[in-house]
């Protein structure tokens, strides 16, 4: 019951966040739901069963006297705070995409192919980009790349960096942002993505952008990075050969992957239970839709992910930095 509970939340979340009613319940502090419902021009029965619902979750704040509803800062704070470390909201986005694919992937289930990111749900792109950016924000810069051997002096003193599968861009940006003597580019094969990150990413003039796939990108870096994505690929290890042959002498692969245990059975808790439900709608799908198919999924595990790693021919691999979602790997070749 639980669970079913939290389920009938996703469509009040995915209508709260479309509709802009967090950010201004926010806004307008307390106020009764007709009130609220006059300010945001929506019909007032529909505008209270919402307000009732989401207070029953505690996801806002009901005053029972009053008969007021408000948000906290915590709470805007992950629902409607865009430049939030804590924004949560993309979760649901992308749960309302994988709800969405359900027909499609049952076929899928019988025929044994795939489907391409591009013909999912829309929701499937743009929350990926809300999803991470949370992440992003906390660990890439102040974490995750300080774990890599000698990542931040490359960066810091002109180095080059790939972020391949970038997506919607934001980390490729934050990276430029921060590392701004560094020449920084961000790949990926699904052109609108690219369009996007055009249209909204601020422009850094050390800050690039090709529409390739992982084994078609141009340019030599120091640096070449693998944000969420390598589990999507149809054929990382064909990924991860031909980024070897693009790397910079001493260069570096940085693969961030979903926290996950080698067995299956220490995977099972929530994050096992989550990343291996929206494998099973998107991950395990878009690799099939590729050459190889080979599927990794989302819950891989550090030894499937070394064993790739190895056979392509990097010796040095090892786990740098690790948080109950992500962990990062190392890639080197042994220099004699």
């Amino acid at each position: 019951m639980k669970d079913m509970a939290a389920g009938a939340l996703i469509p009040m979340m995915r209508i709260g966040d479309e509709l802009n009613l967090f950010k201004n319940l926010f806004k307008f502090g307390p106020c009764s739901s007709d009130y609220f419902s006059s300010k945001v021009k929506m019909d007032k029965r529909y505008i209270r069963e919402l307000l009732l619902a989401l207070s029953a979750g505690g996801y806002i704040n009901y005053h029972k006297e009053k008969e007021e509803f408000f948000l906290s800062e915590e709470q805007f704070s992950v629902l409607g705070d865009e430049d939030s470390i804590s924004l949560m909201i993309g979760g649901f986005e992308k749960l309302v995409g994988t709800i969405h694919n359900i027909d499609i992937i049952k076929n899928n289930f019988k025929n044994g192919k795939g489907t391409d990111w591009g013909n999912l749900h829309p929701c499937c792109l743009s929350r990926s980009a809300r999803f991470f950016k949370p992440s992003y924000s906390i660990f890439l810069i102040k974490k995750w790349i300080p774990s890599l051997d000698d990542a931040e002096e490359i960066l810091l003193n002109g180095g080059t960096f790939a972020d391949i599968g970038c997506g919607h861009g934001y980390s490729t940006a934050l990276i430029a942002e921060t590392y701004k003597n560094s020449k920084i580019v961000g790949i990926d094969p699904h052109e609108p993505s690219i369009i996007e990150v055009k249209k909204n990413i601020k422009h850094y003039k050390n800050l690039d952008f090709q529409i390739n796939s992982a084994k078609n990108f141009e340019g030599n870096f120091d640096i070449i990075a693998f944000f969420d994505c390598l589990h999507n690929m149809g054929d990382p290890l064909g990924a991860i050969k031909y980024a070897k042959t693009k790397l910079n002498r001493n260069g570096i692969i940085m693969l961030v992957e979903p926290t996950a245990d080698d067995l299956p059975k220490n995977n099972f808790n929530l994050i096992g239970q989550m990343y291996y439900s929206f494998s099973t709608i998107a991950c395990i799908p878009a690799s099939k839709s590729q050459e190889v198919g080979m599927a990794l999924g989302a819950q891989a595990g550090p030894k499937k992910l070394f064993s790739i790693l190895n056979e392509a021919g990097f010796e040095d691999t090892k786990v740098t930095y690790k948080t109950a979602s992500n962990m990062v790997i190392q890639a080197k070749t042994k220099i004699t």
